[in-house]
């Protein structure tokens, strides 16, 4: 591997605390001035940060020390993220990001229930950045720093949907490669007149996607939803799957899926107990169709690998 792109996250060693002081005060004098809190904490992290419950991280490319961010304690169940810095030679990699993340995990892993952090508007990607990472703005306390005019917080708790999200993640990228194996005339073949080919399978899970995605968002919006059902082989008649090219078809299935897949991280846990009615179907939660959106989804898979013990 080319030691210049080597990119690793390094822990906490006492060794890096001259990294930590040089990054920080390099892009803190640059915009603002040094006050003495920021001296305090840089020149003595680990009083700081380390010991009362905190952590810090660093950033390397090859054998230097480009990047560190920080989370220090402020409750019992809340961080402030802290002393983000990435050496100006090595800006625009991705690497603030790549630490944002980081240290959200490492947050997260130790229990901690929220996040929080200090900025100033004056400091447009770093805010933009904040947002894509998932923090809110939220109103800020007075007295923090001189600099600070943005206080921003993200909440650790993974949401509820989040596995069955990476689970759905999961079946859809390992069943694509499996599927790609198939010639488009395999994909065409009926094993009877009467039942489906695999292209017709596949394309009646891109209906059940196509119709369940809008399901999911209406269902949050009121506590009672109907939603009318649809008949699954007149869709996959009138869409003429079998005439669709077998590559297309998959592509075209695997980016509805994972349309859905980033919506259902997305769902509020409030929303999961409001009732969807789907034609016929017994009155259920929103939370008891997400789920079983996949058992549906796998049990037709299983129609395409009649034998086969990953699922």
């Amino acid at each position: 591997m080319n030691a210049a792109n080597d990119i690793r996250i390094l822990s906490w060693h006492p060794d890096y605390q001259p990294h930590f002081e040089r990054l920080n005060k390099a892009w803190i004098s640059k915009f603002f001035r040094l006050e003495p809190v920021d001296i305090a904490v840089l020149e003595h992290p680990h009083e700081h940060i380390i010991a009362p419950g905190g952590d810090i991280i660093f950033v390397s490319i090859g054998n230097q020390v480009v990047g560190t961010v920080a989370y220090r304690l402020k409750s019992d169940d809340t961080v402030e993220m802290t002393k983000m810095a990435v050496d100006e030679s090595f800006q625009g990699r991705k690497l603030g990001w790549a630490l944002g993340k980081a240290i959200i995990e490492r947050a997260a892993e130790k229990g901690f229930t929220k996040m929080v952090l200090y900025s100033s508007r004056r400091l447009t990607p770093a805010i933009t950045m904040y947002h894509k990472l998932g923090f809110e703005e939220v109103e800020v306390e007075n007295g923090v720093y001189e600099r600070c005019d943005i206080k921003m917080e993200i909440s650790l708790r993974e949401p509820p949907l989040a596995a069955l999200s990476r689970a759905l993640q999961e079946e859809v990228l390992r069943t694509e490669l499996r599927l790609l194996q198939f010639t488009d005339e395999e994909a065409s073949a009926r094993p009877s007149p009467e039942k489906w080919s695999k292209k017709e399978i596949l394309g009646h899970l891109t209906d059940s996607a196509l119709n369940n995605y809008p399901r999911f968002i209406r269902a949050q919006q009121t506590a009672l939803l109907e939603s009318p059902g649809y008949d699954p082989d007149f869709w996959v008649e009138a869409r003429q799957y079998m005439r669709e090219d077998w590559r297309e078809l998959v592509q075209i299935w695997k980016s509805v899926n994972l349309h859905i897949v980033r919506l259902l991280p997305l769902i509020p846990a409030e929303a999961l107990g409001n009732v969807l009615v789907i034609g016929q179907n017994p009155p259920a939660t929103l939370e008891f169709w997400a789920n079983d959106y996949l058992r549906h989804l796998q049990h037709h898979l299983h129609q395409i690998f009649p034998v086969h013990a990953n699922y």
